[in-house]
């Protein structure tokens, strides 16, 4: 329509670019609309154009519900060392869907800050694996689902451990059907980076613990959890991992992280872990 158009264009679930369609008049005009940013809300874009006086002027205007993105959001933080708090550069991240299981994004922490940014679409689950040589890997999930105010960031800090005997890890993003010691498909991703882990570290040796919360007998949670973290060490067997290097235990609900009395903290106490139990 004039020297410069906004047009917009959407990508498909195959990574391809649809047909950009120019958004039209009155926002397009026979001037310049150039430098367009658009909120996190995806509702409101600001453009700058030539005013009467031929300066450039900043416009916004609502955006057509056509030409909106998906909301998205950012996840921002630091990795640290747990135990001295130094902040750790070059840690690897990764976030997955955890629906899906495919990997969203993964990247580095800053050099010397150890810091990372993540825009993320919101209305997912996501999980989150952090990892860097001679440390614990950090398994975390949260949800960008239902957000109060989804213009505001996500702000998470992550703790790393130096690899120590008897340290444990909880495997967050672990599922099993309810009641069953079944793995669910989304288990898969988190198992991956396990293996991952023990593919990189071949002098350790750990064991798969299964915990429950305290509803029912402790005898069937005993059970429950023993066949649970019976499966995850299947799991890593039949991908390759020695079984020599694994073992497992089922705690039942003895020994909980967080208060029974809660919906909050039952579902924090049904868990799976990782302890490391020697290192040659």
């Amino acid at each position: 329509m004039g020297e410069l158009d906004i047009f917009y264009s959407k990508l498909d679930k195959n990574g391809n670019w649809g047909k950009p369609i120019n958004i039209g008049y009155p926002i397009n005009t026979k001037g310049e609309e150039r430098s367009m940013i658009v909120n996190a809300k995806g509702n409101l874009a600001m453009y700058a154009s030539p005013s009467e006086k031929g300066d450039l002027d900043i416009f916004k205007f609502d955006l057509p519900k056509v030409a909106r993105p998906i909301n998205t959001n950012y996840v921002t933080g630091f990795v640290f060392n747990k135990k001295n708090n130094a902040r750790i550069s070059n840690a690897f991240c990764e976030l997955l869907n955890i629906e899906t299981g495919e990997k969203v994004i993964s990247i580095y922490s800053e050099e010397n800050t150890g810091e990372y940014l993540v825009a993320l679409p919101i209305n997912n689950d996501y999980a989150f694996n952090v990892y860097k040589q001679g440390f614990l890997f950090y398994s975390e999930k949260f949800s960008l689902k239902n957000l109060e105010k989804p213009e505001e960031p996500y702000f998470l800090n992550i703790p790393l451990n130096p690899i120590e005997e008897g340290l444990t890890v909880v495997l967050k993003n672990i599922f099993f059907e309810f009641n069953s010691f079944e793995l669910l498909p989304e288990s898969y991703p988190e198992l991956g980076k396990l293996i991952e882990y023990m593919t990189e570290n071949k002098d350790i040796k750990i064991e798969i613990g299964g915990h429950t919360d305290n509803v029912g007998s402790k005898e069937y949670n005993k059970t429950l959890s023993e066949n649970r973290a019976k499966s995850v060490y299947n799991y890593l067997i039949d991908k390759g991992i020695k079984k020599e290097r694994l073992s497992y235990s089922g705690y039942d609900f003895s020994v909980p992280i967080s208060d029974n009395s809660s919906d909050e903290g039952r579902a924090l106490n049904r868990r799976t872990e990782f302890k490391i139990i020697s290192i040659k």
